[in-house]
C-alpha cells in the first residue's frame, strides 16, 4: 500500500469479513505519520506474539470480546469499546474469547518504519 495524502472514507459494514482459515486483515490507510487496519477474528483465532520495534499501537475493540496478550505483563480482557495502547517494543499479541468474534482497529505511528524511510531515501518503491 502506498502512503495516502487525502482525505478517506471507509464504512465499517464494509469492511467486516471473516475467514474459518485466519483472521482477515485490511489495511485502511497509511501515511508517513500512521497505519491503520482493520481486523477480523472468528472464535478460536489468534494473532502471535510479536513486537513493533519503532511503532506504537493503539487497538480499538470495534465489536466482540478477547484478549490482548503480552510476554511480560498480565493479559487484558477487553471488549467493545476498549482501547488499549501498547509502546514500541513492548510484545503483544491477541486472543479471542468464548464463542465470539472479535473486530479490532489497530492504528500505529508512526507510519513509516525505519526500513521503509530507508527505501524512501534510497528512492526504492
Amino acid at each position: 500500500m502506498g502512503l495516502v495524502d487525502t482525505v478517506e472514507h471507509h464504512q465499517i459494514k464494509d469492511l467486516t469479513e471473516f475467514s474459518q482459515e485466519s483472521f482477515v486483515r485490511k489495511s485502511l490507510t497509511q501515511s508517513r505519520g500512521i497505519v491503520c487496519d482493520f481486523v477480523c477474528f472468528e472464535p478460536g483465532q489468534k494473532a502471535d506474539l510479536h513486537k513493533h520495534p519503532v511503532q506504537d499501537e493503539i487497538f480499538f475493540v470495534v465489536e466482540g470480546k478477547g484478549t490482548i496478550i503480552f510476554e511480560e505483563r498480565e493479559p487484558i480482557p477487553v471488549e467493545a469499546g476498549s482501547v488499549i495502547f501498547t509502546p514500541s517494543g513492548v510484545t503483544h499479541g491477541v486472543e479471542t474469547v468464548n464463542d465470539e468474534r472479535l473486530i479490532l482497529m489497530l492504528i500505529k505511528g508512526p507510519g513509516v518504519t525505519i526500513k521503509d524511510a530507508r527505501s524512501f531515501m534510497h528512492g526504492e518503491s
